[in-house]
């Protein structure tokens, strides 16, 4: 699924419907991470979710991390998503 790239914090003043979609996509791909069992396969969907993000509100992943590295950059990019989209 292709997502159009919007900055969280323009995302969060944004009233549309296109700003909820943003927010439901990206939150269910950490949901989709986190049952993923393989650990390969949830390395390359972290660096997919934290793809889909603007450059500036991108997570700095080193290249070789752990499993509990990827909770920590999920638990984030969810804390964020769901912080900016409770201020709208």
């Amino acid at each position: 699924m292709l997502v159009k790239k919007i900055n969280c914090r323009d995302a969060a003043r944004s009233s549309s419907s296109s700003s909820s979609l943003y927010y439901n996509t990206i939150l269910k791909f950490i949901e989709d991470c986190r049952k993923e069992p393989d650990k390969d396969k949830r390395n390359e969907m972290l660096i997919q979710i934290n793809s889909m993000l603007l450059r500036s509100d991108q997570l700095s992943i080193p290249s070789q991390f752990t499993s509990e590295y990827v909770n920590v950059a999920l638990n984030k990019i969810e804390g964020s998503l769901l912080l900016l989209n409770g201020s709208k």
